[in-house]
């Protein structure tokens, strides 16, 4: 199992690699090819050039941002948190993990409990977080997470992850994650944070829920594509080393 690797937003600035593959169009069809695998060979290097390779994470890091964190669920089984707070490499190291507690109406993450008590007691900060289902009711789902999820003091806010929406439409779903919103927010007293992809943010969520905390995946980019988005933590990987078990 691998363990994704998060970023906390850092205010730089980062050059953008533009273009490369718009030479491809202008070329005649028989050398289309050539051109398209020569294009994504510089893209690749220079897609990497702000990165830096760590090898014990198994991944490249972005160079200019130095607060790292990992996301994690039953998929990555028993984690061995005591090896994860102790790891060390080109001066990286992990400072915050967001751990799944629910989905939808019923499901707990089996893992849930032992990665929220031993991610605290190894001394990173935690999060948790709900994946939404579109087909449950919001206010079922909203309680179902805070029957779950006991916070303490220094925890993230609580996090809902939103990456389908089912049968309903855009507008249809909006209106169930603000409800979502507002009932955790209600009883919680912080905004949540809101998780989506890059590609679905687009689609369904953009210039929505403004006045939240974002949580962006888009992998192997320079910098997130956030379409305005104000986004706080930028997912960079869906990959990690799979032995901190």
């Amino acid at each position: 199992m691998q363990l994704r690797i998060t970023s906390r937003k850092k205010l730089t600035s980062l050059l953008c690699a533009l273009g490369l593959i718009s030479i491809v169009a202008i070329y005649p069809r028989q050398t289309v090819n050539f051109f398209y695998s020569t294009a994504i060979q510089i893209k690749d290097y220079i897609h990497f050039y702000g990165y830096r390779p760590v090898k014990s994470f198994a991944i490249r890091i972005p160079a200019s941002y130095t607060i790292h964190g990992i996301d994690v669920s039953r998929w990555q089984e028993r984690i061995d948190w005591q090896r994860v707070a102790k790891m060390r490499d080109n001066g990286i190291r992990l400072q915050f993990a967001f751990i799944k507690a629910t989905e939808g109406e019923k499901l707990v993450d089996p893992y849930f409990s032992r990665n929220w008590q031993l991610s605290r007691e190894n001394g990173l900060l935690r999060g948790a977080y709900h994946y939404f289902s579109p087909s449950v009711a919001a206010p079922v789902q909203a309680r179902l997470f805070l029957q779950t999820v006991d916070f303490s003091q220094g925890d993230f806010p609580a996090v809902l992850d939103v990456e389908e929406r089912g049968k309903l439409s855009a507008k249809e779903l909006r209106k169930r994650v603000s409800q979502w919103l507002k009932m955790v927010e209600k009883s919680t007293g912080k905004k949540p944070i809101i998780y989506s992809g890059a590609v679905f943010y687009h689609t369904n969520l953009a210039g929505y829920f403004n006045e939240y905390p974002w949580w962006v995946a888009h992998y192997y980019q320079r910098r997130p594509d956030n379409d305005g988005m104000a986004w706080r933590f930028w997912q960079h990987s869906d990959r990690g080393p799979g032995r901190w078990h």
